[in-house]
């Protein structure tokens, strides 16, 4: 493709393949460059910097989620948007790495914090209660997005957490009772617990 034809979608569209192959990590301007054929001044003439080329990516991503349309009781849409954002974060890790900058995470979703806020007034009785609600709802989704991988490795076999207290000869009495009842961590069903009773909690909170 001629240099001069090289667009930023385009650029974006090949710097995200290359990050899925090789991660954040293994991920330079030079090698974008080289993939596109192009000396490397070509790509900062469309984009500032690396860090203007990366928020790209992230609002590229992030576009591509919709948010579910109404169906449902209200908690029957709240759940889904959860989940169905969650499940678009976590779909790509590397990707998912750049949103932990908030500012580059809640740019791209406006959408979904639209959509979020209206679910969240019809249980609010002010704008400020709307927007503390959404917020606990909305840094739940992306906190569990963003830790999601540390469950694939957590220790938590009842015979690993039954060992290390005999070992440790500990006297803390109410997590000897409660060892037997620690397996292993199913992230995806603790989200689903976690946002079920938020959930509840936002009802019982809602405005009779």
């Amino acid at each position: 493709m001629p240099a001069l034809d090289l667009t930023p979608e385009h650029i974006v569209m090949v710097a995200r393949s290359l990050i899925g192959e090789h991660g954040l990590s293994g991920f330079s301007m030079r090698k974008l460059a080289a993939a596109l054929d192009v000396n490397p001044m070509t790509i900062y003439l469309r984009f500032e910097n690396k860090d203007a080329l990366l928020d790209a990516i992230a609002r590229a991503s992030l576009a591509e989620f919709e948010a579910p349309s109404a169906n449902g009781t209200w908690s029957d849409q709240v759940r889904a948007l959860a989940i169905g954002l969650r499940n678009h974060l976590i779909h790509d890790r590397e990707t998912l790495r750049l949103l932990s900058d908030a500012d580059r995470l809640s740019g791209g979703l406006l959408g979904t914090l639209d959509r979020g806020l209206e679910l969240m007034g019809a249980v609010s009785s002010t704008p400020e209660d709307t927007v503390a609600a959404f917020r606990v709802l909305f840094w739940h989704v992306v906190g569990s997005a963003l830790v999601s991988g540390a469950f694939d490795n957590f220790p938590g076999s009842r015979t690993d957490l039954s060992a290390v207290l005999a070992q440790s000869g500990t006297t803390h009495t109410r997590l000897v009772a409660h060892a037997a009842h620690f397996g292993r961590v199913d992230g995806d069903e603790l989200f689903i617990q976690s946002i079920n009773l938020l959930i509840d909690g936002l009802l019982v909170a809602a405005p009779k």
